[in-house]
Formats: structure tokens, C-alpha cells, sequence
């Protein structure tokens, strides 16, 4: 297990490429011969203009240095910022090799962190979590895990638990003595329920953190050769779905990521809808397009006729969008939105149609999944039932062993395997 002040490692904390400048960070039981060689007091929080030489070249690198313990990992830190090009990283990375250093695992910066008491394992898994979200929604949802906020109310859960186990305890312990009351089953039940509905609220307000978590769905359904596929093509601004004058010609249901303002929808293009046919394939279609449509957030529902409605089936979360309006355009009655998929009128008001209709957060909140595990696990133990001459004793048992894991969730486990697990997710330099 990786302990405090131990063999020193380097990382980019910098995205590779090219760019102004590229972070290496440093970290542990640093040797005396760099800073004597960087000119630095190791003893000095400060920043240093240096000039590093490699060899066959030199380059001038801002240095900073955070003295053990108030750095991120609690252990003696340096930063060096130098020219953002690979080549001068490769170098650096090979100086600070032939001087006693090796390169860090993933989230082994992080992982130090934890051990020497600086992060909580809540907040180690907040900061990894909110480095790989990848839309506003997914921040926004996940706030309450990285702020502290969830912890509160897990504390909350737990300080019930331990007053319901205090009560069961004087009954075990001090059951003979007059002053204590005999506190009776079907109080101590009752309170076990209190704590049952909390950690059902939590388990039903906070789901598990996945990588397609809040991704809006984007469907459009409407009856064959009406322009979906060409539409789908002209949001994109690329040809994905095939386009056709034959009717019934996408078979499957195609998807595709669209970037929007902020945040990224999943579209999907689907087989046109119509009463009869008898071709097997295209009813297979049709019945692939009916399923994608019941699991959209938002339907798009495009037609060729300016009197046609959204069919009855399709009125929740949808929207009415014309096409071909370079053909005919829309009477005054018209109540959708007409666009022309081949001249591309209208269609950036259908992008800023779709940015409102599905930018609004759904108000589901996110936790790691390890979070969401632990949570699951205490509501079953808790939801044991105990009964009998034994109930005291096996009623508090399940409290302790549902408290252990509420407390495995802030990282009061010793536990390496499972710690490995958890920080090999992140990404190196973190």
C-alpha cells in the first residue's frame, strides 16, 4: 500500500498534444539532488523560472512547489509547466527517470491523496466522475456527490442507525438493570422503517454515474418518403442515411451522435410508418421504429403534408416538423415547424428547436456506481427481519454490518484490491 512520503512519482497532468504549455507533476519522497539542481528550497511554497537542459537542447520551464503536507497528495509536490510539444514532455519524462523517478499509475496521485487523509474517497471518486462527464446535464446531476451534499445525508442515515443501535445495545447489556426500560420490538421496527424510506429516497433521487448517463434520446418517426433520412443527414452535416425516392428504404433504426450547445443527444432515423405492407423486412423496421419511438425523450415527427397531425400515439414529447416546405410552403395553419432538408431552410431553427426541448435538466441526480452499490446493500441488510428470542442481538448485527457499508462509502475500508479497482478508473496524472 502506497504510504505517505514514499518513492517519488512524475505524470502529465496535461492533455498530450500540442499546446501553450504542458503540465508534469510530481510527487513523494522527492530526491535532494532536484531541487538542488532546479535551484529550489524545498521548504518554499513558491514558483520558479527555470531553465532545464536536456542534454542537446535546453527549455525554460516554470517550476512550483508545494511543501509536504499542503500539497493534493500530501506528500513534498513540484509542478513543471514547459512548452506544450511531446517532445520536450518525452525529455522530461526520460530526466526525471535518470534521476530516481517513474512514471505514475492511473489515479495513483489520487490514491496518495486518500491514504494520507487529504480527500475522501467520495470526493476522490467526484473529481474522477467529473473529469470524464461529458455534458452540462452529467455535471449538473452529479454536484451533489462531488459537493459534499449526498455525504450530509448519508451521515444523517447512519447517526439514525446508531441511535436505533444504542437502544438495542442498553437492552443486551443492561436489560436487568430497573432504570432501563425494555424497549419492544415493534418500536425499534418502526424506526428501522424511518431509515428503510431514506435509503429508498436516496436509491430512487440518485442513480449510478454510467458513460451514456442523461444522454437525451432523439427519434424521428413518420410514414416512408417524407424526408426523415435527408433531415437526419442535414442535422448531422454528413451522409449517414441512406437517401432515396423508393419508399421503405431505411430497414434498421440509425444512430448517431449529434453535438449540440454544451451537451450531446443520441438521434436515431427510423423506418417509415404505414398501415399495410408486405414486405417482412420493412415490417420488421416498422416494428423497430415503434420501440424506438416509445423509449425517446423527444420525437420528431415529419411529414410531407401540411394537414397532417402528430398521430395520437406519438403526442407525448413530440413535435410536428414539415418538410419539402421549398416545394409548397406551409399554410398560415400550419402549427409545426417547416423546414427543406435539401436546400437547408429552417433547419437551424429545428438545431435551436432541439437545443431547448432537450437542454432542460431531467433532475435525476449521479454517484459513482460503487456509491449506488454500497447504498443498495445497506437497504437490503437493513430490510432483513428479525424475530424471536434473538431479535436484539441479530437486529443489531445487521445495523453494524449495514453502518460497515455506509462507511466503506467515505473509504474506511483497508481493503487494496478494492482500492485498486477504484483508482486504476482514473486517468494518469490524476
Amino acid at each position: 500500500m502506497v504510504g505517505k512520503g514514499l518513492d517519488p512519482i512524475f505524470a502529465q497532468g496535461s492533455a498530450p498534444g500540442r499546446s501553450a504549455i504542458a503540465v508534469v507533476r510530481l510527487s513523494g519522497k522527492l530526491p535532494a539532488s532536484l531541487y538542488e539542481e532546479l535551484k529550489i528550497n524545498k521548504n518554499e511554497r513558491s514558483f520558479f523560472l527555470r531553465e532545464i537542459n536536456f542534454g542537446s537542447f535546453a527549455d525554460s520551464c516554470l517550476v512550483l512547489n508545494f511543501p509536504a503536507p499542503g500539497s493534493y497528495t500530501g506528500e513534498s509536490m513540484l509542478e513543471i509547466q514547459s512548452h506544450g510539444n511531446q517532445l520536450i514532455v518525452a525529455e522530461i519524462f526520460q530526466w526525471l527517470e535518470e534521476r530516481g523517478l517513474r512514471e505514475a499509475e492511473p489515479g495513483e496521485f489520487s490514491k496518495r491523496a486518500f491514504l494520507n487523509n487529504k480527500i475522501s474517497l467520495v470526493q476522490a471518486e467526484g473529481i474522477s466522475l467529473g473529469i470524464e462527464a461529458e455534458t452540462k446535464d452529467q455535471l449538473v446531476a452529479l454536484d451533489s456527490f462531488r459537493s459534499g451534499v449526498l455525504s450530509k445525508k448519508i451521515e444523517s442515515v447512519m447517526s439514525q442507525l446508531n441511535g436505533v443501535l444504542v437502544e438495542l445495545e442498553a437492552q443486551l447489556d443492561f436489560s436487568d438493570e430497573e432504570d432501563v426500560v425494555d424497549t419492544r420490538s415493534s418500536v425499534i421496527q418502526d424506526s428501522l422503517n424511518c431509515v428503510l424510506i431514506e435509503l429508498s429516497d436516496l436509491l430512487k433521487n440518485y442513480g449510478p454515474y454510467e458513460k451514456n448517463s442523461l444522454k437525451k434520446k432523439v427519434v424521428l418517426v413518420g410514414r416512408p418518403n417524407v424526408g426523415k433520412s435527408s433531415i437526419f443527414n442535414s442535422l448531422l452535416n454528413e451522409d449517414v442515411a441512406i437517401v432515396s425516392q423508393k419508399a421503405g428504404t431505411t430497414r434498421d433504426v440509425v444512430r448517431k451522435v449529434l453535438p449540440l450547445s454544451g451537451f450531446e443527444v443520441e438521434i436515431e432515423d427510423t423506418a417509415g410508418l404505414r398501415p399495410e405492407t408486405n414486405d417482412e423486412i420493412e415490417k420488421s423496421g416498422m416494428n423497430l421504429s415503434v420501440k424506438a419511438a416509445a423509449a425517446a425523450d423527444l420525437l420528431i415527427y415529419v411529414t410531407d403534408d401540411p394537414e397532417e397531425t402528430v398521430p395520437q400515439e406519438f403526442k407525448d414529447h413530440s413535435f410536428l416538423v414539415l418538410n419539402k416546405c421549398d416545394l409548397s410552403p406551409p399554410p398560415p395553419s400550419f402549427s409545426g415547424l417547416s423546414v427543406s432538408a435539401k436546400t437547408g431552410e429552417g433547419m437551424g431553427l429545428l438545431l435551436e428547436k432541439l437545443n431547448s426541448l432537450v437542454s432542460s435538466s431531467s433532475g435525476q441526480k449521479l454517484i459513482s456506481e460503487r456509491t449506488h452499490k454500497k447504498l443498495e446493500s445497506a437497504k437490503k441488510i437493513v430490510s432483513k427481519k428479525a424475530s424471536g428470542a434473538d431479535f436484539f442481538e441479530m437486529t443489531a448485527q445487521n445495523i453494524r454490518d449495514a453502518n460497515q457499508e455506509l462507511n466503506e462509502i467515505y473509504g474506511e475500508l483497508d481493503n487494496e484490491k478494492i482500492l485498486d479497482q477504484i483508482f486504476n478508473n482514473f486517468c494518469i496524472g490524476k
